[in-house]
């Protein structure tokens, strides 16, 4: 009787500890970081190709958060410009007063931080394209 009860006591100690011990989850692995947010903040370089021709302006941005803005120099004088980043597209536009004629020109392209390029809508006078260098 004596030795029943030792296997019996036996064997519900191995039955609790089996029951008591769960395999593990393998654990899924680390995403990645996301990747750094792009950071328009600087001096630029803005070069715009038109029917008129191509012209280099000094663009000096600021950001916060998806907001840009700045001034953009050319030899037409200086302007403010103001518009969005989000992921690595860009819009941006200012206002121009050029011979009495109210002109709004925008931006439409792609960034890496280092770089941008894209389209120049110059309202209902055309399209051309811009490219931007920082410095």
């Amino acid at each position: 009787m004596k030795t029943f009860r030792v296997l019996l006591l036996a064997v519900t100690v191995a039955l609790i500890a089996a029951c008591s011990s769960t395999p593990s989850k393998p654990t899924a692995a680390a995403a990645p970081p996301p990747p750094a947010a792009i950071s328009l903040a600087g001096n630029w370089v803005l070069t715009i190709d038109s029917q008129m021709g191509s012209q280099d302006s000094k663009l000096a941005l600021k950001q916060n958060g998806k907001a840009i803005s700045g001034t953009m120099e050319s030899p037409q004088g200086v302007v403010d410009v103001a518009g969005t980043l989000e992921g690595k597209d860009l819009k941006f536009s200012f206002n121009y007063n050029g011979q009495g004629v109210e002109l709004r020109i925008d931006f439409i392209g792609a960034t890496d931080g280092q770089s941008m390029n894209g389209r120049a809508v110059f309202g209902t006078y055309g399209e051309g394209t811009f490219k931007a260098k920082r410095q």
